[in-house]
């Protein structure tokens, strides 16, 4: 098997992008909808739900492919420019959406006052990564009550890791040491270290949570040639992971196995697999604009909605919002790339880095 490309139609990423990006919506239903129905895979694993368990896949291909984009840029301003363009254009149209229309038709406010309530420019905020869960009078009734789009708490983390591999290149730091010293170090301050000291800081937890995901993610990427990929191992790793469910050491495991997997995964050759993102990567569309959607339908439809009617329309509305997202803000603003200078800089790398 051969992971040594990141081409687009020579893997599965944007299918597993697609998948993990569906898992977060169905697996938000659960608690969005006040059902009370249990979630089913928190049920097996004891500890992660859905949701959580996506939001990791995402880090560890968000890794791998941010490793070989620092890897394969041309200067700084490429890497950055690049890593902006995917971000920020879709984020501002979905802040903007959330306030300007799906606001004005949930709050319980006069439009006046909804307006010119200083919550509502602070949701503002989001568009530069200061996140902000509410706007004012919106959603007070939902059974998951004011919260208006759950999902952006994860983008200021992400940014975060680019800002890392962005500085330990400028360091001349990035390479095949680093990339195990850090996931090591945080998985060390994760599980022993700040529960040894009392450590509760939510954003320490958060970050690094997601930090061991994502540079597991970039070992994987710098060490692709000199692993073993095989289904033995795969196989291996996932019976791990399922016969550690519901005990202490499951998610020890899972850090430790779903990185594998999923590169394993995501360059696995299943036919017409690695086109699925011909008509488009949907996936970062589905996650930032379905929460305000999924809302918006428990304001206007929640008595009326079972929890399956509520996935099926939850997700199928949110791939629409998703297919617009891409077809006129991400994909017209990706090609703004072509725009940035053309002249290779060659970018700070160690000894330790492999050949490209």
């Amino acid at each position: 098997m051969d992971v040594a490309s990141v081409q687009r139609d020579a893997n599965n990423f944007d299918f597993l992008r697609f998948f993990a990006a569906s898992a977060v919506v169905i697996g938000h239903c659960y608690w969005l909808s006040g059902a009370g129905a249990a979630e089913p895979v928190r049920l097996f694993t004891g500890s992660m739900d859905m949701a959580d368990i996506a939001v990791n896949l995402f880090f560890v291909m968000s890794g791998f492919l941010i490793a070989a984009s620092w890897m394969n840029s041309r200067s700084v301003l490429d890497f950055a420019a690049k890593r902006a363009l995917r971000i920020f254009p879709a984020l501002c149209v979905s802040v903007l959406f959330t306030v300007l229309v799906v606001g004005p038709l949930a709050t319980g406010l006069p439009l006046k006052d909804y307006l010119s309530n200083s919550e509502t420019l602070r949701y503002l905020g989001n568009m530069a990564l200061i996140t902000h869960f509410h706007l004012p009078g919106v959603f007070t009734g939902n059974p998951f009550p004011d919260t208006v789009n759950g999902s952006v708490w994860t983008l200021p983390y992400e940014v975060l890791m680019y800002a890392t591999v962005l500085a330990l290149g400028l360091l001349r730091l990035f390479g095949r040491i680093a990339v195990l010293v850090v996931p090591m170090s945080l998985l060390i301050i994760h599980f022993h270290l700040a529960p040894a000291l009392g450590l509760e800081s939510d954003i320490l937890r958060k970050s690094t949570r997601l930090g061991m995901f994502f540079f597991f993610g970039s070992a994987l990427y710098l060490y692709r040639r000199e692993l073993p990929w095989n289904w033995k191992i795969a196989l291996s790793l996932l019976a791990l992971t399922l016969l550690s469910a519901r005990t202490e050491l499951w998610f020890y495991i899972h850090v430790l196995t779903l990185p594998y997997l999923t590169i394993y995964l995501a360059h696995l050759r299943i036919p017409r697999l690695s086109g699925f993102g011909k008509y488009g990567d949907f996936s970062y569309g589905i996650y930032i604009f379905s929460f305000p959607i999924q809302q918006l339908l428990m304001h206007w439809l929640g008595p009326q909605l079972s929890l399956g009617t509520f996935m099926a329309i939850s997700l199928s509305a949110s791939i629409a919002i998703a297919a617009l997202s891409w077809h006129f803000i991400e994909s017209p603003a990706l090609q703004l790339k072509r725009y940035l200078p053309r002249t290779r800089k060659h970018l700070a790398r160690t000894d330790f880095s492999p050949a490209p």
